[in-house]
């Protein structure tokens, strides 16, 4: 008798054990890095043909993603879903050279932290998936710029440029880092507690504020473009 409700015992722990690891909600661990760009900058710096010979060049950076979030897939379904908390960065550097050899960089690196929901497609009931979906989040560094150029070299003492660093903490001042609101997809697949995700991320608000100043500088959308690549542990729940 005690054998047959040991056994019993053992046949109802299983029966409850089974579903729990095949349990369809999981917490994930993200950890990945990208490239960002922000573009139009230098329609904010120079909104008018007040002079020619100059050209801007928008440039890519590095940028790191981390994220926490709760994953939904139940097994054998079409599909699925994520949402959780996210750190990222927003940045992108402005190039700017003219025919008389001034030129300067101006390098922006918000980061970002606030909440994302993405929706999933299964076509082939696992594996790989098609993701959809947005985020909101605050800025962390509303002053995250930087400057540096060659205004203080001696061919140009007769202009009576200010120094960079002074220009730096007026641009700090005037063009500030915004909360971000975004949109985005990509592409995703599963394996055992792994889960890889290339998406792309369009910043629907714009990134930078510009304040009321003496220079000329406009208050212009300046929506930024997220490439990111990520690894995700999914932990069992």
């Amino acid at each position: 008798m005690k054998n047959n409700i040991l056994l019993s015992c053992v046949i109802a722990m299983c029966s409850v054990i089974a579903p729990a690891q095949n349990n369809s909600l999981k917490l994930g661990v993200r950890l990945g890095g990208g490239i960002s760009v922000s573009k139009d900058m230098g329609k904010v710096l120079v909104p008018e043909d007040y002079y020619s010979n100059y050209e801007f060049k928008d440039k890519m950076q590095v940028i790191p993603s981390i994220g926490v979030y709760a994953h939904y897939h139940k097994a054998g379904s079409l599909f699925g879903a994520d949402g959780g908390i996210v750190y990222y960065q927003k940045a992108s550097k402005l190039h700017y050279a003219d025919n008389m050899e001034l030129n300067y960089d101006v390098t922006t690196r918000y980061s970002h932290l606030g909440v994302e929901g993405m929706f999933r497609f299964y076509p082939w009931r696992k594996g790989f998936s098609v993701s959809a979906g947005g985020r909101i989040a605050a800025v962390l560094n509303p002053k995250g710029l930087h400057y540096d150029s060659n205004q203080e070299d001696e061919k140009f003492a007769a202009y009576a440029y200010g120094s960079a660093s002074e220009t730096e903490r007026i641009m700090r001042e005037k063009l500030t880092g915004r909360p971000d609101v975004a949109v985005g997809g990509g592409l995703g697949y599963e394996f055992g507690h792994w889960l890889i995700d290339a998406r792309y991320f369009y910043g629907v608000t714009s990134g930078i504020k510009t304040e009321i100043n003496d220079f000329n500088w406009i208050d212009r959308n300046i929506h930024s473009h997220n490439i990111e690549l990520s690894v995700s542990y999914l932990f069992d729940l």
